[in-house]
């Protein structure tokens, strides 16, 4: 049954059914829809708890205070089920100040049973459930008010069939003995830093190996400015530099405002206000003796070859262990442990068995 939750007292109504699924070390449904097309950070607009047979879609927008929601999300005798976790639990974070805790993950769960790492909610659905769900609001605006009937529908289905999922992957993993690989798994997505990038370290998100140590620093420098000026305007990264555009001011250096503007990196009126700046972080830029990033060279040919042969020993690794491929790692985690003999995903916790060391072994035979 579908409840629309739309003011501060049905809001409150819901504290006892809280309390009681916490007396009960019971569980709870949670999907969110929010929006962040234009925005920095995402813009919470329903939060949809399912309850067993009851959904309750709670319209954030229209209700100020959400406390009830962050002690439930706080509490840690009731587990809260997900499907694909990361950006509801950045939102909730990032909007309520909780990371929810501790969750179940369907998709992950579904990924250690061996089923597709990215599989979506309706597919997972449709082949463990056999139900076909709508996807007529898949794109719609949830900003947008009064929510229509429809999209209330879609929303409370996206919380309604989470416990029978969880049913099913639990046992699933509890009788192959994954259960252990999974909650290793899970705990880390309880990590703040995973929902909130400082400026400071937000030149982790590009990599400048191929740079000059100057050009390094550079990087650096502009990377934080362009975090800090999104995180102010509250625009998307994008909005500010794409990627490709940062490299190019770290590379050509300029000096003025017209060679900022001659690199076409700015519009015609965003240039105006903010070359400037981009001129005073350059000039200020002092390159230390160690580089950021080490100078990655190309694979030739033939380790090109051993890494493709590395990436059939680990999808022979996934079949054999019947876990997603994608779970266990990918080219770019190959190539690290054939460059440096060594990986912080591959031979750490869980995978360690499974991939890295029958990989290390690998390689040595080559």
């Amino acid at each position: 049954m579908n409840h629309l939750i739309e003011f501060q007292e049905q809001l409150d109504e819901l504290e006892p059914i809280f309390l009681e699924l916490a007396a009960k070390s019971g569980i709870v449904a949670v999907d969110t829809e929010f929006l962040r097309e234009k925005t920095y950070s995402a813009k919470l607009c329903l939060v949809q708890l399912g309850v067993g047979e009851h959904q309750y879609c709670v319209d954030v927008l229209a209700i100020k205070n959400l406390s009830s929601l962050s002690t439930l999300f706080a509490d840690e005798k009731i587990t809260k089920l997900f499907h694909a976790a990361r950006q509801d639990i950045e939102v909730i974070y990032q909007t309520l100040g909780v990371i929810p805790k501790p969750i179940f993950d369907t998709q992950l769960a579904a990924a250690f049973c061996g089923m597709d790492m990215q599989i979506g909610y309706g597919p997972i659905v449709e082949s463990e459930l056999d139900v076909v769900l709508a996807k007529t609001q898949s794109r719609t605006d949830w900003t947008r008010r009064p929510l229509s009937a429809e999209q209330l529908e879609y929303a409370a289905d996206d919380v309604a069939y989470l416990e029978p999922l969880y049913q099913k992957l639990m046992s699933r993993l509890t009788t192959d003995d994954r259960y252990q690989w999974y909650l290793e798994e899970i705990n880390t997505y309880y990590n703040p830093d995973l929902y909130v990038i400082d400026p400071a370290v937000a030149y982790k998100r590009v990599f400048g190996g191929n740079l000059n140590r100057l050009q390094q620093y550079t990087l650096k420098a502009l990377a934080e400015w362009r975090e800090q000026t999104a995180q102010k305007r509250d625009i998307p990264r994008t909005w500010v530099l794409k990627d490709d555009r940062l490299f190019e001011l770290a590379i050509k250096q300029p000096e003025t405002i017209d060679e900022v503007r001659k690199l076409g990196v700015f519009g015609a009126k965003s240039v105006k206000y903010w070359a400037p700046e981009i001129i005073k972080i350059i000039a200020d830029v002092d390159a230390e003796e160690v580089r950021i990033w080490d100078k990655v060279e190309p694979l030739n040919k033939e380790q090109k070859g051993i890494c493709s042969k590395m990436m059939k020993q680990l999808k022979l690794y996934s079949e054999q262990n019947e876990i997603s491929q994608g779970l266990l790692g990918t080219r770019r985690d190959v190539e690290n442990l054939y460059r440096h003999r060594e990986s912080k995903k591959l031979q750490q916790g869980w995978r360690n068995e499974i991939v890295g060391k029958p990989l290390v072994s690998f390689l040595e035979a080559v």
